[in-house]
């Protein structure tokens, strides 16, 4: 089964930005200095012109990219191409003078400050235990619909894109339509064009608002989804029993408590910060009003057998991932992650 995922927001000031954040990176690892030729050729796997890529290198991409030790051999070939084509990259940005570009050297300042921004968190963090035993067993007796009673939900889905002017008829279609066929003809209809795809979403990738929703629903219901004008329309043509035992939850429930933590401490450190910094807005307009909290947007539940619902940026479900059934990349993902 073949998905796709297409960028939405290609611009080109992006690819300015790509080409600003492998200067960053090339300035960062030229920026360590000079080692003796004999270290640098033991270290050095591939000589690009007069530059060279190191071991080091290489290590860090598979160890940023979670390889299992089986397959970094085969990984490890491709990423040092990868490494291979961004070091030719670097090397035309540099004799293009790129470097200089005052839009790079904007985003090459931008991605700097996010690097070191990332970098201290990561290390205010990283000092943090482990969750315990009964903190896991906690989570698991409470979350039973993403672990003992967990599902798989195989989906049709239809993607598009709709304007502000479109939503009351999107509100109203979604209360009268039976079918994808149905949805189909309104977007033939209005000259929306749309893109279709089948998805397999595993309970625990799914924001708890949504997975809450679906545990109603029975096969040959649709459900719309909003998020931000970017619409998913899901048909159920499939729920597989697939519960997760005990011992194999364990490795899973770490990962989510330890992002809840993670997350938790890096709001509470920058909270920390904000309150004793000297923070001044010069310009008034972009100063925060109080007292307001902006909600989503979007269509209404109505009935049961036709759920609608709007998407909020990632939960803490959505650190996790699907064991044994991989994950299935889909529009539905993009959208729930907050597009």
């Amino acid at each position: 089964m073949n998905y796709e995922t297409k960028c939405l927001f290609a611009t080109p000031f992006g690819r300015v930005a790509k080409v600003a954040l492998m200067l960053v990176i090339l300035g960062l690892i030229t920026s360590c200095g000079k080692k003796n030729s004999e270290d640098k050729v033991s270290q050095s796997i591939i000589r690009v012109n007069d530059d060279e890529i190191t071991v080091h290198q290489l290590n860090d991409e598979l160890q940023r990219t979670h390889i299992q030790p089986g397959q970094q051999e085969e990984a490890g070939k491709q990423i040092a191409q990868r490494l291979l084509d961004r070091q030719i990259l670097v090397q035309e940005a540099l004799k293009t003078k790129l470097d200089r570009n005052p839009r790079v050297m904007q985003a090459i300042e931008n991605a700097k400050m996010q690097i070191l921004a990332q970098a201290y968190l990561e290390d205010k963090v990283s000092s943090l235990a482990k969750p315990t035993e009964a903190e896991i067993a906690d989570y698991r007796t409470k979350n039973p619909d993403i672990f003992a009673n967990r599902k798989i939900y195989v989906m049709d889905e239809l993607a598009f894109t709709i304007e502000p002017d479109n939503a009351q008829e999107l509100q109203s279609l979604s209360d009268s339509a039976k079918t994808l066929e149905i949805v189909t003809q309104w977007l033939g209809a209005h000259q929306i064009k749309y893109a279709r795809t089948q998805a397999a979403h595993a309970a625990e990738s799914l924001p708890p608002e949504l997975l809450s929703k679906l545990t109603k629903m029975v096969v040959g219901n649709l459900i719309f989804i909003n998020s931000n004008g970017h619409i998913v329309v899901g048909r159920i043509s499939e729920i597989k029993e697939l519960p997760i035992s005990e011992l194999d939850s364990i490795p899973l429930i770490e990962r989510i408590l330890s992002g809840q933590k993670r997350k938790q401490m890096a709001e509470a450190e920058l909270a920390r910060l904000r309150s004793i910094a000297k923070i001044e807005y010069i310009n008034k307009k972009f100063a925060p009003m109080a007292g307001i909290n902006a909600s989503p947007q979007g269509v209404k539940p109505t009935e049961q057998e036709k759920q609608v619902t709007t998407t909020e940026p990632s939960k803490p479900a959505d650190a996790a991932k699907s064991t044994g059934n991989g994950k299935v990349e889909s529009h539905i993902e993009k959208g729930l992650s907050g597009l």
